[in-house]
């Protein structure tokens, strides 16, 4: 029997513990996290375990309300022993569940602790890392370089000044502490998503960050944001995030959809939007709308998003703010988000062959097929949180490859899919359908400084995949295999999206 969560730990072979070797000390390229880069800038310390588990985990949050933890002890203002005693009780209810790996992987990493977590070790546990904790060294960059963290990319709305970003890199220059470089990425969902109630406050907003240039029509809508996404690049973004429930579909084929008439639909969409006295309703005309604005924002991002060299990320299947009673009293990313349908691939191939078409005839050498190859379509990555998704999404993406490697490929396992067993589900539709080798890996997503062991985690299945196969004969045992592992774990990431 194994030492729990030895240093083989999810290690299923020997030779994947032999690749694992190869790949457990390669610098982590985080290319998609919710971290505060004014956090980060400030370099806010954290003195027990509440205040670095608990304020803004939305995983851990999920496990005490599933263990029928009291919201005064997940997101109210109970003592913060309390509230991880609370928590301790909860994980050993949760065998196989990623955030016991995770919490444990934690201990283990930035403490020393071996100890598994339950009520009784919990007080413990609680005044060994309290005392460790004591001296402020527990502060976000310490926490960044120990994680060995070569690049952050964070999650900045188009409005954002990106003020703490400036400031970091000016501060890299200086052989200060910041060793690692963290850019901004750009994420314009308030504008894509027309039908939410925060749209009127986004559009105000976006005409503040553009000096008060007046957005009343589609056509200044987007002008706005190719403004403000001049300036994102400019700051060092390299990538771009959506995320909507599922892909829009409207006939595009249809004579009498011209240009002219998509614009004067999402001109009209916006109007409505905007001068709706009862925000909090969706109006019945707008929704009828809605589905033509958000096809040409997706569109014309994208188009945007290949011009300036930027990688595409866009987030589907997932159903957000379920329960609007907590939504109410704890607002977004508090954990009540759950997967979603099957996305419509038919609808988002007939989306990625529109865009492709569009580039095509807006070439000026459109006549000369090697140099439209592709054109239209930025580097996307495609995420989804209904695994049902993957087979589709993983042979459409084949259908709009080329130029470069992996120009589009399906995301990694994400968010409620990144467990043992959806880690490598994802892994081997990836190989099966695409190639693997291409992979730009893991991501850390979360709002933690501690949870980059999900890329130690992500490390060893890896192997532990690749390690079956060479065992089975599948694949050789030589340098490519230890290439192929380094290559997804970090280079990938780190080639493609560097600026």
């Amino acid at each position: 029997m194994k030492t729990f969560m030895d240093e083989n730990f999810l290690l299923e072979n020997k030779k994947g513990a032999e690749l694992y070797q190869q790949v457990k000390d390669l610098p982590i390229f985080d290319y998609h996290c919710h971290l505060d880069p004014k956090e980060i800038y400030e370099n806010r310390s954290f003195y027990n375990l509440t205040e670095l588990w608990l304020e803004c985990d939305h995983y851990k949050w999920r496990v005490m309300r599933n263990a029928g933890v009291s919201e005064e002890f997940v997101t109210g203002k109970a003592d913060p022993y309390e509230k991880f005693l609370a928590f301790a009780r909860s994980l050993p209810l949760f065998p196989g569940n990623p955030v016991y790996h995770w919490a444990h992987l934690e201990l283990k990493k930035y403490f020393g602790i071996t100890e598994p977590l339950s009520e009784k070790t919990a007080s413990a546990i609680w005044e060994q890392t309290k005392k460790i904790m004591a001296d402020g060294s527990f502060c976000a960059r310490n926490l960044i370089r120990q994680s060995n963290v070569d690049t952050i990319f964070t999650t900045d709305d188009p409005t954002s000044d990106l003020k703490y970003h400036a400031l970091l890199a000016q501060e890299k220059t200086k052989n200060s502490d910041v060793t690692f470089t963290v850019s901004p990425s750009f994420r314009p969902d308030r504008f894509v998503n027309i039908e939410k109630p925060d749209f009127p406050k986004a559009i105000a907003e976006l005409e503040k960050a553009c000096n008060n240039q007046k957005i009343e029509n589609y056509d200044s809508l987007v002008k706005a944001l190719n403004n403000r996404l001049d300036f994102f690049v400019d700051k060092g973004c390299a990538i771009a995030d959506i995320s909507f429930t599922d892909f829009p579909k409207i006939m595009t084929s249809d004579e009498n959809m011209t240009s002219e008439k998509l614009t004067t639909i999402c001109d009209k969409a916006i109007k409505i939007a905007l001068n709706s006295d009862k925000s909090d309703i969706i109006h019945d005309e707008l929704s009828n709308l809605n589905m033509t604005f958000k096809y040409c924002m997706i569109k014309n991002l994208a188009l945007m998003f290949a011009q300036k060299n930027m990688t595409m990320q866009i987030h589907t299947g997932v159903l957000r703010n379920q329960n609007t009673t907590r939504f109410a009293q704890c607002g977004a990313d508090c954990g009540i988000d759950s997967v979603g349908n099957s996305i419509n691939i038919e609808a988002a191939g007939l989306l990625f062959d529109d865009i492709e078409k569009t580039a095509a005839s807006r070439a000026a050498d459109c006549a000369n097929s090697s140099k439209i190859d592709c054109a239209g379509l930025p580097r996307i990555i495609l995420y989804t949180l209904n695994p049902n998704s993957y087979y589709p999404i993983a042979t459409m993406i084949g259908d709009f490859a080329g130029k470069v490697p992996g120009r589009m490929q399906m995301g990694a396992a994400w968010w409620f899919m990144d467990h043992r067993d959806g880690i490598k589900e994802q892994l081997k539709i990836f190989a099966n359908t695409s190639g693997l080798g291409v992979f730009n890996g893991m991501l850390t997503d979360s709002r933690s400084f501690v949870s980059y062991v999900r890329h130690d985690y992500f490390r060893r299945i890896l192997c532990s995949v690749i390690g079956e196969w060479i065992e089975n004969g599948e694949y050789p045992d030589d340098e490519n295999a230890v290439e192929l592992v380094k290559n997804i774990s970090f280079y990938n990431a780190k080639n493609n999206f560097s600026r």
